[in-house]
């Protein structure tokens, strides 16, 4: 057990398991999932199956700290709540996933099995999360970063704004649609979907940008839409640059090769993949105050995931963004093994041995971060993390959250049992945006 403590009650009795739509019923005694350092946090579960418990099934529990499995436990089901604790010794994050076995002693992985095809063999999940608030980030500012992106945004100001779109057809009667194409500096394209209420006077309209996750996709537009119908001047940004409403298989064949994972060109400011994405993000924020509806003062920044890193950018580097909502950001700590944390994205995927090997990556990593973009912020901020997140880890998010200085209107949203994938959902950030976009004064759509 590595010193932790995982205590199993239950009797056992044994049977045999088939595919069928498997699941759970699981909770803490700390519903919220927060705990304070030294406390013994309690998970109780029943599995399930078509909604009824199951009973002499074989099962597996894995217990993480920080995404590294410090054990499991093999067990048998009754048909009653089975009770597992952890003893939490420091500030950070725990994890507690199920798995049910088949007779070969293996998880059972398939449709009607997992939660989610990230994680194939989980049929429940939950987590805990101790002492956030005292979570603090390892990660470093470069004397130069305000100068940096000084001259980046200076670079993308003396570029000429041309932005071409093309008018689509839009399925919400009223709402004005356009595909759109944006050079940016260096070769970088920026794309995405603008969308508005068609009769909308000049000046008249919030803005809201929407930033792309990382998928092998285009954006939906209707994260462009559902804004506009609202009453909203709306942007949805794709983070790759590839132009807009090509068929599925043209995204699934260009990103990789581009993207290579987010590792193509790390440790290098100027040629990193990830660099061209944050000068999208300024061209796309000059695009969108550019239109003549926008009223000048209203601009909402919104993002998950990877999403999330660039809605962080856009709300360090332009001081008219007014509200900003990031949901479950990637982008926060790349040297995370520095606090016994796991580092974030491509930073994980290099190793933390060749991080610490060559300094080059990390001291690349500070200049997008998004603990270091964090400390600029100035508008009202709403973020979000769900316990059972093991991509964009809760308690890197907290390190970036708690960066945030005190003097900012600041408002996490958590669940203990979400994760990532879009499950987990920004109540706060969601909520202000509708408020928003009710309290001003539009032209109605026609009927």
């Amino acid at each position: 057990m590595r010193g932790k403590s995982v205590l199993l009650l239950c009797a056992a009795v044994s049977g045999a398991v088939a595919f069928c739509n498997y699941g759970g019923r699981i909770s803490l005694d700390k519903k919220d999932g927060f705990y304070k350092s030294g406390d013994t946090a309690v998970c109780r579960v029943t599995l399930t199956k078509d909604g009824k418990p199951l009973k002499g099934v074989k099962a597996r529990m894995i217990l993480k700290w920080e995404r590294v499995t410090v054990a499991t436990k093999d067990f048998e089901t009754t048909g009653k709540p089975v009770k597992f604790t952890y003893k939490g010794e420091k500030p950070g994050w725990a994890y507690f996933g199920f798995e049910v076995l088949g007779e070969d002693g293996k998880p059972l992985s398939g449709k009607g099995v997992f939660k989610h095809h990230r994680k194939p063999t989980i049929v429940t999940e939950i987590g805990a999360i101790f002492d956030a608030d005292k979570i603090v980030s390892p990660v470093r500012e470069p004397a130069d970063f305000d100068e940096f992106w000084a001259k980046r945004r200076a670079e993308v100001s003396a570029s000429p704004l041309q932005p071409e779109l093309k008018e689509l057809k839009c399925r919400v009667k009223g709402v004005k649609l356009f595909a759109v194409k944006l050079p940016v500096v260096r070769g970088i394209m920026a794309s995405g979907y603008l969308a508005y209420p068609e009769n909308a006077k000049p000046k008249s309209l919030p803005a809201h940008i929407y930033f792309q996750s990382l998928t092998h996709s285009d954006v939906s537009p209707s994260s462009a839409i559902n804004p506009a119908k609202n009453g909203a001047l709306a942007f949805a940004a794709t983070w790759h640059g590839f132009p807009v409403g090509e068929k599925p298989e043209f995204y699934s064949k260009a990103i990789p090769p581009y993207a290579h994972g987010g590792l193509s060109g790390i440790g290098d400011r100027e040629k990193w993949v990830y660099s061209d994405l944050f000068f999208r993000v300024l061209r796309e924020l000059d695009f969108i105050k550019s239109r003549p509806e926008w009223d000048g003062r209203n601009l909402v920044s919104s993002g998950g995931s990877l999403g999330g890193i660039q809605s962080a950018c856009a709300t360090a580097l332009d001081p008219q963004v007014s509200l900003a909502v990031i949901s479950v950001p990637g982008g926060c700590e790349c040297n995370a093994y520095e606090a016994g944390r796991v580092p974030y994205g491509a930073f994980r995927r290099l190793g933390t041995e060749k991080l610490k090997a060559d300094p080059k990556y990390i001291e690349m990593g500070f200049y997008f971060d998004a603990v270091n973009f964090g400390k600029r912020f100035k508008c009202p901020v709403y973020v979000c993390t769900g316990f059972a997140d093991e991509t964009c880890l809760p308690s890197n998010v907290y390190a970036f959250y708690n960066a945030i200085p005190a003097t900012v209107k600041k408002t996490m949203s958590t669940n203990p049992r979400t994760g990532h994938f879009g499950t987990t959902k920004n109540v706060s950030g969601d909520s202000k945006v509708r408020e928003l976009f009710r309290g001003v004064t539009i032209s109605e759509l026609p009927k």
